[in-house]
């Protein structure tokens, strides 16, 4: 199944009409959506501002909070954290936090989702959002272990891969073994401390990452010039690792190109779109007490309770019984005589003649 994944970078200003225009262009995708990005406004000016000062909501949120209804989708963020209070830009010039960075995502989708979390702020001014999701087909496939080519552009880690291959052939050489076995041994090796060094190089930029969240979080609390200063190192330090990171992902993205047919016009593209939206639905109160996303659980409980609804609690013997003792006692009430022949009196030509003159004028035709 087709998941349409899209980025949403709204304008500083507050500007409905280009909201609207998004996800009116969205209406020509297949759905269900995941939208990320920054959209440049909170949507609760509460729960989602750290200044206590009130403000008034501005008309793009309100654009996309109607949209969201439209479309079927969810602050998955919000969903998941109904009371929390976390942050994800931080405006110098109103001296305040925010949390303006969302994703967006079809309610069809919410049982999928089992994480989503702000990540540290490092290469920009905005925290990036990690939603995990599981896959309905099970997860993954067989894992293959491919080589980290940015480990040989680290001088120390080629050092150190050096002074294995080196330890390796002293202990190892054809006297021993067959070559075929010494080949094969050596392939193990070097993976093995190649994995080793891929290994801690990760954990250093995990261990960065979780101090770099928790000096965030201190300067929610505290917004002094000391724990800018903190965040500011952190930030410098993560940013070096993660542009080897992003320079490995490049390596080994791939881009897939699908052709398509003619698509529907935008009207009835986003007609469909709001009427699946309205069918869908989300989560359901189960009669133990919770609440379930699942389409199992949803499915399993449309079905039992049109299945209740259907069955009749009564054999056919009892149930044409009461059905006779309730006829019986109703009172059916008829019409004297004198009214039923008036009623079948034929109309008159007055009676004609003054129903059409009732009309409103212009509204009858003309008598001839």
């Amino acid at each position: 199944k087709l998941v349409t994944l899209a980025s949403m970078y709204a304008p500083n200003i507050d500007d409905p009409v280009a909201v609207q225009a998004f996800f009116l262009k969205m209406a020509q995708f297949p759905y269900p959506w995941i939208i990320g990005g920054d959209f440049n406004c909170p949507l609760d000016m509460v729960v989602d501002r750290s200044s206590p000062i009130p403000v008034g909501r501005t008309q793009m949120a309100k654009v996309i909070e109607t949209s969201m209804v439209d479309c079927g989708l969810v602050d998955i963020w919000r969903h998941l954290h109904p009371r929390t209070r976390e942050y994800s830009h931080y405006s110098h010039a109103h001296n305040s936090f925010s949390r303006i960075d969302l994703v967006l995502i079809s309610s069809s989708l919410i049982h999928q989702v089992k994480e989503c979390k702000f990540l540290p702020r490092y290469i920009s001014d905005h925290s990036p959002i990690n939603i995990r999701m599981e896959t309905p087909d099970g997860g993954r496939g067989p894992y293959r272990w491919r080589l980290d080519p940015q480990l040989l552009n680290k001088e120390e880690s080629v050092r150190e891969i050096e002074s294995a291959i080196k330890e390796f052939f002293r202990f190892n050489h054809p006297l021993v073994s067959t070559p075929d076995t010494i080949w094969e041994a050596f392939k193990a090796t070097i993976r093995g401390k190649i994995i080793a060094l891929s290994s801690a190089y990760k954990k250093s930029y995990i261990t960065l990452e979780l101090d770099l969240r928790r000096a965030e979080t201190e300067l929610y609390k505290s917004n002094s010039a000391e724990s800018r200063e903190r965040v500011a190192s952190l930030q410098h330090e993560l940013n070096v690792l993660s542009t080897s990171k992003a320079e490995r992902a490049l390596l080994r993205i791939r881009s897939r190109f699908y052709a398509r047919g003619d698509k529907a016009g935008k009207l009835l593209a986003w007609q469909l779109c709001r009427e699946e939206a309205d069918r869908h639905v989300p989560s359901i109160n189960l009669e133990d007490g919770t609440t379930s996303s699942t389409p199992e659980a949803i499915n399993r409980a449309f079905q039992n309770y049109y299945t209740s609804l259907y069955s009749t609690q009564y054999d056919k013997g009892s149930m044409r019984g009461h059905m006779f003792s309730f006829l019986e006692g109703v009172e059916i009430p008829e019409l004297p005589g004198e009214l039923r022949e008036q009623l079948d009196v034929p109309l008159s030509w007055l009676e004609i003649r003054e129903a059409i003159f009732s009309y409103p004028h212009g509204r009858a035709p003309p008598l001839t």
